[in-house]
């Protein structure tokens, strides 16, 4: 891919942020391509500056976890693509698109789990689900580390609904959206609505104002 060379290279000089960067890129190319459309298609949502962070996660297991004890709860991630990294512990799980029941995500070397984000079902409307999971507590004396990267386009790009081919769209119902969580196709708009619904105390106490 003979476009991406110059920004491939950039990336690379950036550290592993970069490195992850490049491969959410061929992803998200793949992913364009797979929808039947132009592999560039998501470019311009994503020139320029995209959105991207990576985060360490370490839970840990006491003893005075009660029954009713989580890692994290159900939520979707509000980006694009997740790229995540689990160790050997265990726990992920993940609620396959419109069903009740939790499967886990077992631990694989060498590989790394893509959730799809709310951005991508918006683009797709509703073809590709965002993937709602969860965490289990950890064991008592137990811990668990995991490296989660989020790409997103840039915090101004609107991502408003591909065009499907027939037999896709026969299968893009919409988005998943409820009163509290409403899906918006601009990343900066649904960014602050996961921000404000992953921090509410923090919201509520410093942006009052802008909580709708």
């Amino acid at each position: 891919m003979a476009r991406h060379g110059a920004a491939r290279v950039a990336r690379r000089r950036a550290g592993l942020g970069g490195l992850l960067a490049e491969v959410a890129t061929e992803l998200t190319s793949a992913l364009a391509v797979s929808l039947g459309l132009p592999e560039s298609h998501f470019d311009d949502a994503f020139a320029g500056c995209p959105h991207w962070f990576g985060k360490l996660i370490r839970y840990v297991g006491t003893d005075t976890d009660g029954p009713h004890a989580q890692g994290v709860g159900p939520h979707a991630d509000w980006g694009f693509l997740t790229l995540l990294l689990q160790d050997s512990t265990g726990g992920l799980q993940a609620r396959p698109p419109r069903s009740p029941d939790w499967v886990d995500v077992p631990p694989l070397d060498g590989a790394l789990v893509v959730n799809v984000g709310e951005m991508l079902e918006v683009a797709t409307h509703g073809y590709l689900v965002s993937t709602v999971h969860r965490v289990l507590p950890c064991a008592p004396g137990a811990t668990r580390q995991s490296i989660g990267f989020f790409w997103s386009p840039r915090l101004d790009a609107t991502l408003h609904p591909v065009p499907l081919t027939a037999e896709l769209a026969a299968h893009a119902p919409g988005v998943t959206e409820t009163e509290h969580n409403p899906l918006l196709p601009r990343f900066g708009d649904n960014a602050l609505k996961g921000w404000f619904r992953s921090h509410p105390e923090v919201a509520a106490r410093h942006h009052a104002d802008l909580r709708g």
